[in-house]
């Protein structure tokens, strides 16, 4: 069976975001550009965009539903950034290790191109090891852009667009999925079918931030030791993730479906909590907006 290597970024933070769009704070676009289409790289099917801080810090960030600010990893942005307070800012994630400790910059000029950001929060974490699987990558950035933009992701030709939020509509030729904005992710209500077994009532988060197939927590990972022997499936933000290796048989979301999945099973305290990460996602065009509260898929044709 395939092995799912996954790096899901599902922060934990609490901290001030800036809700409202009638904020002069955060992302926009100048008032002249109704759209603008990105050309990304990929690593291990994750997105990573290329962003400029305060007009002359470079980094690479990889897009992540999952992440409620911008982070950025290793000792070197400590002295590149203005940070605020020496008061630590603790954060976890998936895995068995210890959380995660960084300090706040605030105010901080951000680019993709033509998508700016102003006086925007950067968490800066100074151990590197978190990244270290990933080639060139400082951080994560999620849920200030999703806020902002209704963001359109084709992994297929390695394109991203972002749209205003607000004035976008569901397009032509895509199955459309009624989206809750839950702790800050994007989830969806799902039946999950997994082999031999009757269909879970799920709720489904949508995860850029994992390179997964298909990620189930529950309670009673118990049920599921006949299946497989208990090892390693993944590496989160605090270390290991162990668990069982499965198939699901079916997923299905607003009667749109997705067959034969690769999944993960993990033990957590949310039971039947789901996530659909970029192995799944890479063979889809996917439309995410938070504002209207709508997912777009359209299966992307392979030969």
């Amino acid at each position: 069976m395939k092995r799912l290597y996954t790096y899901p970024m599902i922060v934990t933070l609490v901290m001030v975001c800036h809700i409202a769009f009638s904020l002069p704070d955060g992302f926009y676009l100048p008032d002249s550009i109704k759209e603008m289409t990105l050309r990304y790289r990929s690593v291990k099917n994750l997105i990573v965009l290329p962003v400029t801080i305060n007009d002359s810090i470079t980094v690479n960030l990889i897009l992540d539903t999952g992440c409620r600010n911008l982070v950025l990893f290793g000792k070197k942005f400590r002295h590149l950034m203005n940070i605020n307070s020496d008061r630590p800012i603790q954060f976890s994630g998936l895995g068995s290790g210890k959380p995660v400790i960084g300090n706040l910059s605030l105010g901080n000029k951000i680019a993709i191109q033509q998508v700016l950001g102003e006086r925007i929060a950067v968490v800066v974490v100074p151990s590197k090891n978190i990244l270290s699987a990933y080639k060139d990558v400082d951080g994560v950035i999620g849920f200030e852009l999703f806020l902002k933009f209704e963001i359109e992701l084709n992994p297929g030709q390695k394109i991203i667009k972002f749209r205003p939020a607000q004035h976008s509509n569901v397009p032509e030729g895509f199955s459309t999925v009624p989206l809750r904005i839950v702790d800050l992710r994007p989830v969806m209500d799902s039946r999950v079918k997994l082999e031999e077994q009757f269909p879970l009532t799920c709720d489904l988060m949508i995860d850029t931030g994992s390179n997964l197939g298909l990620l189930l927590k529950t309670t009673e990972l118990a049920q599921f030791e006949s299946r497989a022997h208990k090892k390693v499936i993944g590496f989160g933000f605090n270390g290991q993730v162990s668990g069982y290796e499965t198939s699901s048989e079916e997923v299905v979301l607003n009667g749109m479906k997705m067959y034969d999945i690769p999944t993960g099973i993990i033990e957590s305290a949310w039971h039947n909590y789901a996530s659909i990460g970029m192995d799944i996602l890479k063979d889809y065009v996917v439309i995410i907006n938070y504002y209207k509260l709508y997912a777009c898929f359209r299966k992307v044709d392979v030969g």
